[in-house]
């Protein structure tokens, strides 16, 4: 866990979502990795993932940070320009 960051933007290494970017959100008890990806998975409902199957990258979403410590969800078009910037 103390190698990700909420607001950390990652990419999946395995599974069915292979290649996509992510932004952390939290960490759960079992040591999963939070995961929000609002075309799917927004902040009241994350994917867990295992941080083995995670690649971290430098990017952080700071403007995600406030609705992510809320609990509020993410709009599609704000969460994309966030990542992208």
């Amino acid at each position: 866990m103390a190698e990700f960051e909420i607001g950390q933007v990652v990419i999946s290494r395995q599974g069915k979502d292979t290649g996509l970017e992510y932004v952390v959100a939290g960490f759960d008890s079992n040591g999963r990795v939070k995961l929000i990806r609002p075309d799917k998975f927004n902040v009241s409902r994350p994917k867990m993932k295992n941080p083995r199957h995670l690649q971290s990258t430098l990017r952080r979403a700071e403007n995600l940070l406030e609705y992510i410590k809320a609990g509020k969800d993410i709009d599609r078009g704000y969460f994309y320009r966030s990542v992208m910037d």
